[in-house]
């Protein structure tokens, strides 16, 4: 199985939280990322105008998360999906294949009083992976360079009874 992690992306700041969690993980796990928008739209075909409306949106949308997660990542690959139907369906589906799926608490949803957004409590009760939830403001660590020093620990401590 390849070794991918999904990020849920709505172009809301949580989902934008959601990217920069996703693309740490990528870094940490040596994983590829992929960015998914779903959306839903009028389904008659008198609608037809306003779907397709909606559809070049949700491209768009799309097209902000995948660059974002690209500046991120700079040199490595990122996948992009756009998918239709109502997204916490669509993104348990697709955390078939996944190492991952990270979302953010809060999309552009309606109820925003709420702690935890419809779709973030959907998958992290169906997905069939692990599911990383980014509460709002959530600090993103930055990767180190620095290599640890193992040897202040040569010496077992002094205060410990033996």
């Amino acid at each position: 199985m390849k070794r991918e992690i999904i990020v849920a992306f709505d172009g809301s700041p949580h989902s934008r939280d959601a990217v920069e969690w996703a693309a740490l993980e990528c870094r940490t796990r040596r994983a590829e990322l992929t960015v998914c928008h779903v959306w839903d739209g009028p389904h008659a075909e008198r609608e037809a105008a306003i779907t397709e409306q909606r559809r070049r949106h949700a491209g768009r949308v799309l097209s902000e998360g995948a660059q974002l997660a690209e500046r991120l990542l700079p040199g490595r690959e990122v996948r992009a999906i756009l998918a239709r139907g109502a997204p916490g369906p669509e993104l348990v589906s697709l955390s078939r294949t996944a190492e991952m799926l990270v979302v953010g608490s809060r999309g552009h949803g309606g109820l925003s009083g709420l702690l935890l957004g419809s779709v973030s409590a959907h998958v992290s009760g169906h997905a069939f992976c692990p599911v990383l939830v980014i509460p709002p403001h959530a600090h993103v660590p930055q990767p180190s360079c620095k290599k640890p020093s193992w040897t202040q620990w040569t010496d077992p401590p002094t205060h410990l009874p033996r």
